[in-house]
């Protein structure tokens, strides 16, 4: 630990929690925010949501007529949807 470190912690040692906590607030708002924590969550939560979805897919297609074309059912949705 460098001097200047040593010397902001016995500073910050000597003021009161309230002090302490804007302290805090004060460094937090310099700081850049750190989001990479949030972001390697998100990416977990969304690697299991399509894991389920792979598992709940093959569940699904047994209730599917045996001749179901996705893309033809999709060529004519948009058909109907957009006009093309």
């Amino acid at each position: 630990m460098s001097v200047l470190q040593e010397k902001a912690i016995n500073m910050i040692g000597n003021l009161s929690d309230d002090n302490v906590n804007f302290l805090i607030e004060i460094i937090q708002r310099l700081m850049p925010y750190d989001d990479t924590e949030k972001d390697r969550f998100d990416k977990e939560k969304g690697v299991e949501a399509f894991q389920r979805l792979l598992v709940a897919s093959d569940e699904i297609i047994k209730y599917l007529p045996d001749d179901f074309n996705p893309d033809k059912e999709l060529e004519e949705a948009r058909k109907e949807k957009y006009g093309m």
